[in-house]
């Protein structure tokens, strides 16, 4: 396959990074997603994001013969301060070695302060040239980036070539309720996608789950055939955030609980062989 695949931290929630990337090193992988969160992963704060642990983690990342190629760092880019925030999370995304942040883009209802906000934030993506990836969410509330159909016009509107979709097929089934149809939605922004993030989910009486890719709801083994096929260096992130299930309101919960490292690994190791089968 020539996508880059990468793995996301998601999966690793609760574990230090200097686990986290030994344990990939030892799957085989060298691409990595580091994945800042709130809600979805440990807890941190703005302060964080400074040169000094920056340099940490690319110490660690070497020590493992590991680059960080993408960081997802999901916001609403209209709270309040939130492109000073965004802007500094943009910066250390640049210093550990990123070449694409992702985000969420913004509730409908906010649209004109979204595409004002993304005036500076597009400007300084071009500045470090450092790609944004706006996602579509999960979460079944109505977004800027609501899903595949729909999110071209937003990224014209943007105008910045620093500016695309990171599409997540896994996001699309909760988020309308099975309605849509993953297999076919990414197709309609296909000419915007920078970025994918492939998670799998399945249905239970409580809502949704993330299990290994290829065992879930999603045609996966002809979605990944069909991008290898016609987006070759398109980046493939597995996201598999294995701590996180979605209630039938498709809003997020995490458990209280680590998953245990040999789980983790095996699944991972389930998914990327056959994310590799699928793209041969």
């Amino acid at each position: 396959m020539q996508n880059p695949l990468i793995v996301s931290t998601a999966a690793y929630d609760g574990y230090s990074f200097d686990q986290v990337f030994t344990s990939l090193k030892g799957l085989g992988v060298t691409c990595v997603e580091l994945a800042f969160i709130g809600g979805y992963t440990e807890a941190f704060t703005e302060e964080y994001f400074c040169a000094k642990n920056a340099d940490i983690i690319l110490a660690l990342l070497a020590g493992s013969g590991l680059v960080c190629t993408s960081f997802s760092s999901h916001v609403d880019l209209t709270a309040d301060g939130i492109v000073e925030i965004f802007k500094k999370r943009m910066d250390f995304a640049k210093m550990v070695g990123a070449s694409t942040i992702v985000t969420n883009a913004a509730p409908i209802e906010k649209a004109d302060i979204f595409y004002w906000n993304m005036k500076e934030l597009a400007r300084h993506a071009e500045s470090l040239e450092l790609m944004i990836g706006l996602e579509n969410p999960g979460d079944g509330v109505a977004n800027v980036v609501n899903q595949g159909a729909g999110s071209s016009e937003v990224i014209d509107k943007i105008g910045s070539k620093w500016v695309g979709i990171n599409y997540d097929f896994g996001n699309l089934v909760s988020h309308c309720f099975e309605k849509v149809s993953p297999e076919q939605d990414y197709l309609a922004c296909r000419k915007d996608i920078v970025h994918y993030h492939i998670k799998d989910v399945v249905a239970d009486d409580k809502g949704w789950v993330f299990n290994p890719i290829g065992a879930g709801a999603i045609d996966y083994a002809s979605v990944l055939a069909d991008i290898a096929k016609n987006e070759p260096t398109t980046p493939i992130s597995l996201e598999i955030p294995l701590r996180l299930r979605r209630d039938k309101k498709a809003q997020p919960s995490r458990s209280e609980s680590v998953i245990p490292m040999p789980e983790i690994e095996a699944i991972l190791q389930e998914s990327i062989d056959f994310v590799r089968k699928a793209m041969a």
